[in-house]
């Protein structure tokens, strides 16, 4: 149980951490930064996706981006039930990441992903059918 929850804050702290440095660095330099991510992605529909729909839009989904993130970090500091709704919007998250960037971040993003999907199951849901 302690060690879920360190685990479950490291993931809110790194997700604060993302949404101040998406709104503090990669806001400036959205366009950039989603040509980039585009460069490096190695799944062909994943580089089509990120230079047709996230490059044109590179401020408003950096924007949204940040929303998220901090969404995230703020239902899981909560401690309370959204933290297992949050944990799998995360799983989902890293899974986008992990079809979206190159060799590297696929694994990466593959095992953040396992990650905050086993957490979640160790959490009661919502509410039950």
């Amino acid at each position: 149980m302690k060690r879920r929850n360190i685990a479950e804050l490291v993931i809110g702290g790194l997700y604060a951490t993302g949404a101040v440095f998406q709104a503090f660095d990669t806001l400036r330099k959205s366009e950039e930064f989603y040509r980039a991510m585009a460069d490096q992605a190695w799944l062909r529909p994943a580089e089509f996706f990120v230079e047709r729909a996230l490059v044109p839009n590179s401020f408003a989904v950096t924007v949204l981006v940040v929303i998220f993130q901090a969404g995230l970090a703020i239902a899981i500091f909560s401690r309370g039930a959204a933290v297992r709704s949050a944990l799998m919007a995360g799983g989902v998250f890293s899974i986008v990441g992990a079809l979206t960037g190159g060799p590297a971040e696929t694994v990466g993003y593959a095992i953040l992903a396992l990650i905050h999907f086993r957490l979640a199951s160790q959490r009661a849901p919502l509410s039950d059918p």
